[in-house]
């Protein structure tokens, strides 16, 4: 797949004065993709799917931002999951877990994500989510993990448990007009900004 990079041959000349790795970060872009709901998880949790909000550069998958209910205004916030916060092992010492996927922690002090902790994970106080990867007209898996605040050790150990396997069929793109959140009335496309070229 060809990744467009951004103000063409501007930021094209400007990349060759840059170092590798600051060229990369220059060309990253945020991007929407939407995805309906197939497994018993991903139907009762998220009702319509929901809508990934990532940042995509040249290398490597897409790191997502945001994770947002396609069909109510509800949004939870991400940061950097960490393996051994879910206990000796991390996700290779569960069962029935992806372990090639990125783990991000659901921030529960901004947006909504105190709700999205109680309605994916009731009774934990953390809730992780790990993301296969994330591509155009690629389908998407992502599994709900939380903490058992009644196992934690008095040193913050503990071991996490899993909430819910969510499949989702990739769906579509979203428009991402400048200096405003998408509007879903009006900045859906079923043309993606950057067509597949993988085919």
């Amino acid at each position: 797949m060809k990744t467009a990079v951004w103000g063409g041959a501007a930021l094209l000349a400007t990349s060759v004065a840059l170092s590798p790795l600051a060229a990369s970060a220059a060309r990253a872009e945020t991007r929407m993709f939407s995805y309906d709901p197939i497994s018993p998880d991903a139907k009762r949790l998220t009702g319509a799917g929901v809508t990934i909000l990532f940042s995509q550069g040249l290398l490597g998958p897409g790191q997502p931002i945001k994770v947002l209910a396609t069909g109510v205004p509800a949004e939870a916030r991400l940061k950097d999951g960490r393996q051994k916060d879910l206990g000796p092992g991390g996700l290779a010492a569960m069962d029935g877990v992806d372990t090639n996927v990125s783990l991000y922690e659901v921030d529960n002090k901004l947006a909504q994500g105190k709700i999205y902790v109680r309605a994916f994970c009731p009774g934990s106080s953390r809730l992780w989510l790990s993301f296969s990867t994330i591509a155009i007209r690629r389908d998407l898996r992502i599994q709900a993990f939380g903490d058992d605040p009644k196992a934690q050790d008095p040193k913050g150990g503990g071991k996490a448990r899993l909430c819910g396997t969510l499949d989702f069929s990739y769906r579509g793109e979203w428009r991402l007009p400048k200096g405003r959140a998408p509007d879903p009335m009006s900045d859906w496309t079923d043309s993606p900004q950057h067509p597949d070229t993988t085919n």
